[in-house]
């Protein structure tokens, strides 16, 4: 979290189980920056309740691992034009 206040990003990819505490703490901590990244989990047991519990606590996607690099490039592209919408949104209007 240390890296993540001293450095911008738009888009973070997190294990699941992590060894101080598990994805739900990541995504609790970017939800205090102004302009919070979204949050990609992966994981060995990704199923659909997980995909379903990463989706309503306000995760973007599960990646299951072993990661395929065209499925981690095609999901990280929409994520990261989610995170480009909602920041498009928070600007204000030129006048």
């Amino acid at each position: 979290m240390q890296l993540l206040r001293e450095n911008a990003a738009a888009v973070v990819l997190s294990d699941q189980e992590l060894p101080d505490g598990t994805w739900k703490d990541i995504l609790a901590g970017l939800s205090a920056a102004e302009n919070p990244p979204v949050l990609v989990v992966t994981s060995r047991s990704a199923d659909e309740y997980l995909w379903a519990e990463v989706l309503n606590l306000g995760g973007c996607d599960v990646l299951a691992k072993p990661l395929d690099s065209n499925e981690v490039v095609w999901t990280v592209s929409m994520a990261w034009n989610d995170w480009n919408s909602r920041a498009r949104l928070r600007e204000p209007a030129l006048v």
